[in-house]
């Protein structure tokens, strides 16, 4: 065949294969997720903010339960602790979950999820809460679970129990297979500068979740949502240090051992 014919018949070929191509149907988009977040306070979601930015972008359903309103933490502002700070608290909630792109979060407003005003009322908000996140998980029933690690980010002790609640539920009623649960962590490496904030061995960080410079501008406007906790300086040296950061969140899933009844695997 001349090499003129042969190149023609390429053409027709490519010209076949583009308009094939073209009428071809786009693969099926992935089915949207329900992700629940279970966090301590109102601000303590923007520690992934810019994650949770890309879930709501691509279509993903994210649901934030806040466990207190945070109104002993008068940090940034003139406001005395109490009811009219958590008032203001879960305002700034709600503006940073605007931001982000997320549903307004679901507040549990637990009074205290540690010792400072009693053991009693200790005891009684974490009983509450296993509740109050047993009835969360039957009705929404998330696909993906997300909170902090057992060293609370950074020893915090609301966090560690929110955190403890939840895997505690898991475990409690079979549920650790059913609603996998995943507790973001840092790496030595991020948090060099920061020796108050756990980090977690490589090892154990089988998961990553990135997110693009867009969402974390939204993570960005999300802190400065929250000015009775940051001045705009302290808020300015957190845009400025997380800029310099990767965009990635690494994270740890929680796992455990199903063993038939009445059977032992070891003996220790």
């Amino acid at each position: 065949m001349p090499l003129k014919t042969r190149l023609l018949l390429a053409a027709c070929l490519l010209v076949l294969a583009t308009r094939a191509m073209a009428v071809e149907p786009p693969s099926a988009k992935a089915p949207a997720k329900t992700y629940l977040m279970v966090v301590a306070h109102p601000d303590d979601e923007n520690i992934i903010g810019g994650v949770l930015a890309r879930l709501a972008r691509e279509g993903h359903h994210v649901r934030l339960v806040i466990a207190t309103d945070g109104k002993y933490s008068p940090l940034a502002t003139s406001i005395p602790e109490g009811d009219a700070l958590g008032a203001v608290r879960r305002d700034e909630s709600r503006c940073a979950a605007k931001a982000l792109g997320i549903p307004p979060p679901v507040f549990l407003s637990i009074d205290r999820l540690d010792t400072r005003n009693g053991v009693r009322r200790y005891l009684e908000g974490r009983k509450q809460l296993l509740e109050l996140l047993a009835k969360e998980l039957a009705t929404t029933r998330p696909d993906v679970l997300l909170t902090f690690g057992p060293d609370g980010e950074y020893g915090h002790p609301e966090h560690i129990v929110a955190s403890a609640a939840l895997t505690e539920l898991l475990l409690r009623d079979g549920l650790v297979e059913q609603y996998p649960l995943y507790h973001f962590a840092w790496r030595r490496e991020q948090v060099l500068d920061d020796d108050s904030l756990a980090h977690v061995d490589p090892a154990y960080l089988g998961a990553v979740a990135r997110f693009s410079d867009e969402d974390e501008e939204k993570s960005f406007a999300a802190a400065r949502c929250y000015a009775s906790q940051f001045t705009k300086e302290e808020m300015d040296a957190q845009v400025a240090g997380a800029a310099a950061a990767d965009n990635v969140v690494y994270f740890r899933r929680f796992r455990a051992d199903r063993i038939d009844a009445g059977h032992v695997r070891d003996e220790l």
